[in-house]
């Protein structure tokens, strides 16, 4: 059901993005109320709380965000329809549309170590040729894949990391023992 109602609050707010002349300023205040609430759980379960009034909760948005702009008169519909817990669901939901129509995707880069910045900007670039899109890279660090890259994008996933090499070794070895 969240997901339902994450597609349905978002479809309406893509809307009115297209509306408003498909306006980057809605998508971004988006994203920095969607930052508030990634760093602040205890806000999504303030506004999730069933004893407060929607009043109350409108009283709390407006002390935390500025009282301008598409994006708050959205938050505000959520407070009041009992939605607000929905808030980072939709955002993705939304982002997703919005990377469609600007041609954008997402790619999560994961490395042993930091990429260096002459590493990132080639790894960018060929991506952005192999993928012909805009390519906006979300680097994570694990040292337990060893060495090697873990690319993440659009629901796939190329791993040429050391710990994967040595997965597969290790399940070729067992299946010849049989």
């Amino acid at each position: 059901m969240a997901a339902e109602v994450a597609k349905l609050y978002a479809e309406a707010l893509y809307e009115i993005f297209t509306e408003e002349g498909s306006d980057d300023r809605i998508h971004d205040q988006l994203n920095e109320f969607a930052g508030v609430f990634s760093s602040n759980p205890e806000l999504t379960q303030l506004l999730a709380a069933p004893l407060l009034t929607s009043e109350e909760k409108i009283s709390i948005v407006s002390k935390i965000f500025e009282d301008n702009g598409v994006v708050y008169d959205f938050l505000c519909l959520l407070c009041e329809k009992g939605r607000a817990a929905y808030f980072e669901e939709i955002t993705e939901v939304f982002n997703s549309k919005y990377n469609e129509f600007r041609n954008i995707v997402d790619v999560t880069v994961i490395t042993s170590i930091p990429l260096t910045e002459e590493l990132r900007s080639r790894l960018a670039a060929k991506l952005q040729t192999k993928l012909g899109k805009t390519v906006v890279l979300k680097e994570k660090t694990d040292a337990s894949i060893i060495d090697g890259i873990i690319i993440e994008y659009n629901n796939k996933r190329i791993d040429n990391s050391v710990r994967s090499g040595l997965e597969t070794l290790r399940v070729r070895a067992a299946e010849a023992d049989l």
